[in-house]
């Protein structure tokens, strides 16, 4: 599970920022949502800090080149297939709208700019983790004393549990119903769901509120997860450093998303409903299911075999 660390990126040139400040107030006008705005933004601030010096965006326009060697240099720096399309993607959204404002072409219209498909849903089996490997990681945290141990496990309990995507676990108190094991999420397309959580998870979240009583700055903050100092809430990308500062204690290279894609594949290699997947996971299409469910596709055939047995004892 080798994962490219995130790179450094370039300062954007003073005569480029004009035009991606001018996108980011029509991204947010258009009500684009928050991690949207910030993955389409990254992508074109590192297109800008990547091009030569006293290139302009009309020329990144006319001039391939430019845009091509930046996909290429993503290639040689080893980073996967999905990830180069999630920025040749988030590129398409910023040149359409820059040929729009500004009477250009964009480098991508028709055939002259080929950023290679995604993978087809279903046809990649994720890794996910073992047994082992998630129960490592929760009593590596719960072997700690004190507020940080307590609240990392809380975290990993219930994103192990509960199959939300990270976003969703960045809440308030006050959607928590601890006895009765329920948390209220807010999905994508600001569509509220309830999820459920086994009661290990509610007790390892009963420590941890224990915890965050006594935190110098509780009783002010509504949010559940708190940094370990600071009068701030944590956001998901410090709730995915917790999963990755866990994994590399431990040795292992963990990408937040495995816990997602764990959560499928132990339900369904359970013998859970996929209907009832597709409720907890937020899921409106049944191609999520079909790539989500990859990695427990073979398990459940095989054991499907001996329950059936098609020689029928001849």
């Amino acid at each position: 599970m080798t994962r490219i660390a995130r790179q450094p990126r370039p300062p954007v040139p003073a005569h480029l920022a004009p035009l991606i400040g001018s996108w980011e107030l029509w991204l947010t006008a258009a009500g684009k949502a928050p991690k949207t705005r910030t993955v389409y933004l990254d992508a074109v601030r590192w297109l800008a800090g990547s091009l030569p010096a006293g290139v302009d965006w009309p020329d990144a326009c006319t001039d391939l080149d430019h845009v091509r060697r930046f996909l290429a240099e993503l290639t040689e720096a080893g980073y996967s297939v999905s990830y180069r399309n999630n920025i040749g993607r988030s590129l398409q959204q910023w040149f359409a709208w820059l040929a729009a404002e500004e009477d250009l072409t964009s480098p991508f219209d028709g055939r002259r700019l080929k950023v290679p498909p995604p993978p087809k849903l279903g046809t990649v089996k994720r890794p996910v983790l073992t047994t082992e490997q998630l129960a490592a990681l929760i009593h590596h945290a719960e072997r700690e004393r004190g507020f940080t141990g307590r609240r990392d496990a809380a975290i990993l309990r219930l994103y192990a549990s509960t199959g939300c995507r990270l976003a969703e676990l960045v809440v308030d108190l006050d959607v928590l119903d601890l006895r009765g094991r329920e948390l209220t999420v807010v999905g994508k397309g600001s569509k509220i769901r309830t999820v459920r959580f086994d009661a290990s998870t509610a007790l390892a979240l009963d420590r941890y509120l224990r915890e965050r009583a006594r935190h110098p700055h509780g009783a002010r903050l509504t949010a559940l997860w708190l940094g370990v100092h600071r009068a701030t809430a944590m956001t998901s990308w410090g709730l995915a450093n917790v999963i990755e500062r866990r994994g590399e204690a431990l040795g292992m290279t963990i990408n937040p998303h495995l816990f997602r894609h764990t959560f499928a594949h132990r339900w369904l290699d359970a013998g859970g409903a996929e209907g009832d997947l597709m409720e907890l996971m937020g899921w409106d299409s049944p191609q999520m299911l079909r790539h989500y469910g990859a990695s427990a596709r073979g398990a459940r055939a095989r054991r499907a075999y001996d329950r059936i047995n098609p020689l029928g004892g001849i």
